[in-house]
């Protein structure tokens, strides 16, 4: 009953903050969500019902293809499935029949999990020379390659809270022109409305002590020894893994961009610019002042409405007139009613839009009150249950 009041409180209250004309109003997809057209369907079905106008679909969630491409692996995940089904292609075909935006979601660098085995033809698999290395074992992946060089990193890796897997490493000439090839050929392919990248970041800043980076500081600065080198020059060294990170970015958003002009170019970034220059080293502002990308989604997944509130208008002001914020919610973790909330406070604020983390976290009782709050159409508000806590964050 409190749920049911609270809700009603904060829909009573949604005309304060009307829709903006041309608001995002986002949901994440997903991967589990592609893994059959049955599930397609139902996602497309339950965002076109909440009142949603836009997908943000996981086409490459760990280094692997949840489309047709004949450069990456396809998801182990569409085993059970004919090699006709192309769940990207069905789920477009669903969602502009329903209205609905689609946006690719990219995984950048984050590309496996530890536990699993990866397939033959995974990038990994075929280039485990291009993983990102942890600092305590810089000289000894020097001398190892193939699975002893994958083996270490994990060993090293496992324990590190900020680490969800293996990532490849930015400074790799290797793996920035497959993330291009493989940007190309899904923007050529498909007629996506967006690019959307995650994981373009470093887990912490023990990572990226590969060869390549390391010899790519010792190129940049002129010298110096190999594995001091870092330790020599900190600032340097977090310039330089800035630098390699900003030079994806460019690269990717140009080509999604010559491939499909008009295309949106968006990014999931940390939301406190303190951690994600200096930790993630992540430079977001820098993308958004130089049109590397056109709209920031700071996750601002905290259960805190005060932190909510500074995140995203710290997101705004370093956006500026030019860059969009779509405001990034974390709905595994919070009760209907505060996402609610966040969608209110992110119209109040005056964001462009809003982005739901994710599907998964909604049920068929909690699809009416979205679409009231989100004020798609006069539907009858039916209050019922869904107001317990999400569980843990499913792994994006």
């Amino acid at each position: 009953m409190r749920h049911a009041i609270a809700v009603a409180a904060l829909l009573s209250l949604a005309g304060d903050a009307d829709a903006r004309p041309g608001e995002m109003r986002g949901l994440w997809v997903v991967r589990t969500a592609l893994v059959s057209p049955e599930s397609v369907d139902r996602v497309v079905e339950l965002a076109a019902n909440a009142g949603f106008n836009a997908l943000f679909v996981q086409v490459r969630g760990r280094g692997d293809a949840f489309y047709a491409s004949g450069l990456v692996s396809r998801s182990a995940l569409l085993e059970r499935q004919p090699a006709s089904f192309d769940p990207l292609d069905r789920l477009l075909e669903q969602a502009r029949a329903r209205g609905l935006e689609v946006h690719a979601w990219f995984n950048v660098l984050l590309t496996a999990h530890f536990p699993t085995r990866l397939p033959g033809d995974h990038v990994l698999s075929r280039h485990p020379e291009w993983v990102m290395v942890p600092r305590e074992i810089a000289r000894v992946a020097r001398r190892a390659g193939g699975k002893e060089l994958l083996s270490l990193v994990r060993e090293a890796s496992r324990d590190d809270p900020d680490v969800e897997g293996y990532y490849l490493s930015p400074s790799s000439p290797g793996v920035a022109a497959h993330l291009v090839d493989a940007v190309r050929e899904l923007a050529a392919r498909y007629p996506v409305d967006g690019l959307h990248w995650d994981f373009i970041r470093y887990p912490g800043p023990r990572y990226d002590y590969s060869r390549w980076a390391l010899q790519g500081f010792r190129e940049w600065r002129g010298g110096g020894d190999l594995h001091e080198g870092p330790e020599d020059s900190p600032a340097a060294w977090a310039t330089y893994r800035r630098g390699v990170l900003n030079s994806l970015a460019r690269r990717l958003g140009e080509a999604a961009r010559q491939v499909r002009p008009g295309v949106v170019v968006s990014a999931a970034v940390v939301p406190e610019e303190a951690a994600a220059v200096h930790h993630k080293f992540q430079a977001w502002p820098a993308w958004v002042d130089r049109g590397i990308i056109d709209a920031i989604c700071p996750m601002a997944y905290t259960t805190s409405p005060e932190i909510f509130r500074r995140q995203v208008a710290h997101a705004q002001q370093r956006a500026g007139a030019e860059g969009k914020v779509w405001a990034g919610i974390g709905s595994y973790r919070l009760p209907l009613a505060d996402s609610i909330d966040r969608i209110r406070t992110a119209r109040q604020m005056g964001a462009e839009g809003v982005v739901l983390y994710s599907h998964e976290s909604f049920g068929p009782a909690d699809l009416q009150p979205l679409r009231q709050a989100f004020g798609s159409t006069g539907v009858a508000l039916e209050l019922t249950g869904s107001g317990t806590l999400r569980g843990a964050a499913p792994g994006r």
